[in-house]
Order: C-alpha cells, then structure tokens, then sequence
C-alpha cells in the first residue's frame, strides 16, 4: 500500500492488511470499538460492552464487571450477541478486526434495507454497506493517522492544557475541544500541519485517536 492509497481508500480490509504487525492490540481493540459505537448510538447494553472494552484495552477492567457482562450476554433472555462477546474476550489482530467491522457494516445494510426485500434492493444495499465502509475508513485514519509520516511529538507541546484538554475527552468520549485542543498545542509551539489539520478537521474521534494519544503518551 503507498500513501496516496492510504489515504483515500474506502475499504477497511487492505488497510489492516498494511497495518499487520505494526499496529498494537489497544489500538486495533479501540477502532473497533469506535465503529460499533457509532452505530449503536442508543443502545444500553452494547454502550456498557463497550466502556468495559475500552477499559480493557487500557487495562483497567476489572474481571468482575466482564464476566457480569457476560453472564448477561449468555442469558437465553438476552440472547447471545457475538461482536459484544468478541470484544470482552477476544485478543485482537487485523483479521479479527477485519471480520468484525464487515459484520457491523452488514448489520447497518440489513438495518436500513429489510431483508425480505433484499432481493429486490440488493443495489441500494451494497451502496449503505460500501458507504459504512468509508465511514470505517475515516475512524480507521483517526485511530491510526498517516503511518507513511509518524510525528515526532515534542514533550515541550504537552503543557498542563493540552493534557487536561485531551484527558477529558478522552474519558467523557465527547470529542467536541479538539479545535481547543489544535489552538493549544499551538500557543505551545506545535507547528506540525498533520497535528493541527487533524484537530480542526470535521473528524469524526474516537477513543484512540492518534493525537489525543499523542498528548496523553499512549500508544
């Protein structure tokens, strides 16, 4: 893959091929989670599932509150719901994730075009599948950047404002300040374009984002 192709590609699948042996298991574990998350933007039960993932991509979890969730997941009641299970107990690598990210772009296919019309719709299905796809591609840049140029990121930038600027969206998941963030990293010296762009770019962030993970010394 060259870097031209990296940033404008709309599938998710080369692009963790590229990354295969290069990216760590908190990252690839976090850009799941960023994808599922927005789209189950009101979902209770998969909201819990994925702050304890997220914790456990950090390694915080606490083994108590997983297996509770899992209890749950297992309950006939509840029905057993894979992605959610995955991502309390699965180690990622790019397979994994590439498996689990088409499956949530299917999902959203099957979600907007019913499936007993699929026959009829298949086109329009495979157009909001190919759309979800993009959509990843964009959390996956957010998560990753641009591995063709990694930044040399200077202690000097991380000044008590831009860590508590990143900290906080960090733990809120509300990463509405990175414009604050971009002028920040500025007043402290920052000149890097890649740095600033990213942060007064439409976005969206996740949890992982390649510069809020900058500031806060996480990798």
């Amino acid at each position: 893959m060259t870097e031209a192709e990296w940033l404008t590609c709309a599938e998710p699948a080369p692009m963790l091929e590229f990354l295969r042996g290069r990216a760590s298991d908190r990252k690839l574990r976090l850009f799941v989670c960023g994808c599922v998350r927005q789209t189950h933007l009101n979902a209770e039960q998969t909201n819990r599932v994925l702050r304890v993932a997220e914790d456990i991509a950090d390694g915080l979890a606490v083994d108590k509150e997983r297996n509770e969730l899992l209890e749950a997941l297992y309950d006939p009641e509840e029905g057993i719901d894979a992605i959610h299970i995955d991502l309390l107990i699965r180690s990622p690598n790019t397979r994994w994730v590439d498996e689990r990210v088409a499956d949530e772009a299917r999902v959203v296919g099957f979600q907007t075009v019913p499936f007993q019309s699929l026959n009829h719709r298949r086109t329009e299905w495979q157009k909001i599948v190919q759309s979800e796809h993009a959509r990843q591609t964009t959390t996956l840049r957010d998560t990753f950047g641009n591995p063709f140029r990694p930044i040399t990121f200077s202690p000097e930038w991380r000044t008590g404002t831009a860590v508590s600027l990143a900290q906080q969206m960090y733990e809120s998941r509300d990463f509405g300040t990175m414009p604050i963030l971009a002028d920040a990293l500025q007043d402290a010296g920052c000149d890097s374009a890649d740095v600033l762009d990213h942060c007064r770019g439409e976005g969206p962030h996740v949890r992982g984002c390649w510069v809020v993970d900058l500031v806060l010394g996480k990798a």
